[in-house]
């Protein structure tokens, strides 16, 4: 599991407003993520999850999504492998920033189907290596190692 406090997801865990696949790098976040309210589980807290019983509410709360949003906190993300949770975190951010981009335009927004979403996700299984990779490489680079 990852998680993060990505500025560009926080407003959809605070407002009434869903996070939906945009694109086809997204179609992980199909149909809708979850949002995470930890009032519902533990009344007023320090907005930390840091006990068995936050950490249960937060796993049910994720259910079989790859995204939960941790309303006023950030995300949890969770993947089979580590380059595909951290591939699903770079990608739930950049999602986020497209979708904020339509809502200001205006008018409705056309998301990904359920059934596009699960074409494109079978890809994006196949082929987050690649960005892996080159996250890695980028890194190195900056790194001098």
């Amino acid at each position: 599991m990852i998680h993060a406090h990505s500025p560009s997801v926080i407003p959809f865990g605070t407002t009434q407003v869903p996070m939906q696949p945009m694109f086809h790098i997204s179609a992980f976040l199909s149909p809708r993520v979850p949002v995470f309210e930890i009032r519902k589980a533990g009344g007023m807290t320090d907005m930390l999850v840091s006990n068995a019983q936050l950490g249960k509410a937060l796993a049910e709360a994720l259910g079989k999504a790859a995204v939960v949003l941790m309303r006023g906190h950030g995300m949890a993300v969770v993947g089979s492998s580590l380059p595909l949770a951290v591939f699903r975190a770079m990608y739930t951010e950049v999602n986020a920033r497209l979708q904020a981009q339509a809502i200001e335009i205006g008018g409705p927004i056309t998301f990904l189907s359920p059934e596009e979403s699960e074409k494109a996700d079978k890809i994006i299984d196949q082929t987050h290596l690649r960005a892996w990779d080159l996250w890695k490489r980028e890194e190195t680079a900056k790194s001098g190692k």
